[in-house]
């Protein structure tokens, strides 16, 4: 006895695609992986905490012809992982906030805005850092910013 039509559709109809399956599978393991590198790399990011006592005091703005800027990798030559190295009108920076402070308290100065600041990133500075210090700059509105010829 043959079977008909109608019992072939049903046993069509209860076979199970796996091709969905797969797909979903693949993209969590997509989300997993790239979930893991974001937690790699929060691992690794430095946390510059407040310390408790009294805030500074403001000093006084001084007034600045122009701010030289200095780009460098501090670990180049040494085998270690690409550290940046700011040199802020002669003084190296401890991280990305004392840059930024510094810069925001060079900036206060009269007309300081208009005055140029020359950036001397060296061949080792990433371009990210480089980046990152030209968003700083037109974060605080500085108008005149250079590269070193």
């Amino acid at each position: 006895m043959k079977p008909s039509d109608s019992e072939k559709n049903a046993v069509k109809k209860a076979e199970l695609s796996l091709t969905p399956m797969i797909d979903v599978v693949f993209l969590l393991l997509i989300f997993f992986m790239v979930g893991m590198k974001f937690k790699e790399f929060d691992r690794k990011l430095e946390a510059d905490l407040p310390r408790a006592g009294e805030p500074p005091k403001d000093e006084p703005p001084e007034l600045v012809d122009e701010i030289w800027v200095r780009i460098d990798d501090q670990n180049k030559g040494r085998g270690g992982p690409a550290t940046p190295r700011i040199v802020v009108d002669q003084v190296v920076m401890r991280n990305w906030d004392h840059t930024f402070s510094t810069l925001e308290r060079l900036g206060r100065a009269p007309q300081a805005l208009k005055d140029p600041v020359i950036l001397d990133p060296t061949d080792a500075a990433h371009t990210g850092w480089v980046l990152k210090i030209m968003d700083y700059l037109r974060l605080l509105k500085y108008q005149n910013i250079n590269f070193k010829q």
